[in-house]
């Protein structure tokens, strides 16, 4: 049985984000993407801005985990923190990935680890009690969105677009996380 980031461990990660600052910005975009998308911190560091579609509100990308082209909604909370992101904090560079490093060098985040331990510094200040294994990391948002969506009876194919995933047993994971 897989862990996750409970909905209220989450409330509490968002609060500990100050959104007037340009990392502010930036990671509470991340972190959304996170758990209200489900992205992979290997995905949104590859996240490009031509992969965002304000239009039709899409985010278009190919995972890398997968290799599979993967359409997801730009669903309101989301469109409004990259947007603010990109509006308000992120640095004026070549560079077409959304995500960038915050303090110069300025360039592209370098891994998912990245996001990890940016995640697991709010997590800490959050009060979220982790242990090895727990599901209380990055990818512990990705199994929450899973496990609610199943507890809000979203069909099991439908969950499998929402997350990439091709062969529905790696979908399957997210029903041990239903109690």
């Amino acid at each position: 049985v897989y862990g996750y980031v409970h909905d209220e461990e989450l409330e509490a990660i968002l609060m500990q984000i100050d959104t007037n600052t340009p990392k502010g910005k930036r990671d509470f975009a991340i972190i959304l993407l996170g758990a209200l998308l489900g992205v992979r911190a290997g995905d949104i560091i590859h996240l490009k801005i031509s992969d965002l579609n304000w239009d039709t509100n899409e985010i278009r990308f190919i995972q890398s985990k997968t290799g599979n082209p993967i359409v997801l909604p730009l669903i309101p909370a989301v469109a409004a923190a990259v947007r603010d992101y990109l509006d308000n904090a992120r640095p004026d560079c070549v560079f077409d990935e959304v995500f960038l490093r915050v303090h110069s060098p300025i360039y592209p985040l370098s891994s998912g680890v990245a996001i990890q331990y940016m995640f697991s510094k709010y997590a800490e200040a959050a009060g979220v009690n982790r242990k090895p294994g727990d599901g209380k990391n990055f990818h512990g948002l990705r199994r929450r969105l899973g496990r609610n969506m199943i507890v809000n009876n979203v069909p099991m194919t439908t969950i499998a677009q929402v997350l990439g995933h091709r062969a529905s047993d790696s979908t399957r994971q997210y029903i041990s996380l239903d109690s």
